[in-house]
């Protein structure tokens, strides 16, 4: 029987952080999404195969995600910019949840709204000057855990310092854009 704590596997968690100290080349993952134009400015991406911990493997079922843009688009789906923030409200709650398992702290409910500020002049060419991405990212979290305060605030710092998500957008990440044909 798996020793689950807020749904989270820890003996499962525990193992795989025992076998990547043990062996570095397990540590070595690799994600891929596979994107498609549909048309206009939308574009469907499914995402399916991963590379972990020694080798291939598949998700349970493929993944499919749509993104258009609210004005210039046909309502096919979100922004990218949206799957952004969703991607990063979810890698710090995987934190929290994975965190608060390892110290056995009880969660009863984690809820989280995230926004940013964008300036499109800088997208739409209308201003070289104008960053083009996010000028600023604010997510605000409610924990409710069998936990005090102090505890709480430990696991958003945590949540937020071991995301690979919060990483990438607060470190620079060298992006390589190959053009196959």
């Amino acid at each position: 029987m798996t020793d689950e704590i807020n749904g989270v596997p820890c003996d499962k968690m525990f193992g795989a952080i025992a076998k990547t100290r043990e062996n570095g080349e397990l540590a070595q993952f690799r994600f891929s999404a596979k994107n498609e134009w549909v048309e206009g400015t939308a574009s469907r991406s499914t995402i399916h195969e991963w590379y972990g911990m020694g080798g291939g493997h598949e998700h349970v079922a493929e993944y499919t995600y749509e993104a258009d843009h609210p004005t210039l688009g046909h309502g096919h789906g979100p922004t990218p910019q949206e799957y952004v923030l969703h991607a990063l409200a979810a890698c710090i709650t995987a934190g929290i949840a994975t965190g608060a398992a390892a110290r056995k702290i009880q969660l009863n409910r984690v809820s989280s709204t995230v926004s940013a500020d964008i300036d499109v002049r800088g997208v739409l060419g209308v201003d070289p000057d104008v960053r083009k991405g996010f000028s600023n990212v604010d997510i605000e979290f409610d924990i409710d855990a069998d936990c005090d305060d102090d505890q709480k605030d430990a696991l958003l710092a945590a949540g937020a310092k071991y995301s690979a998500v919060f990483d990438m957008l607060t470190n620079p990440t060298e992006v390589n854009i190959i053009r196959r044909s």
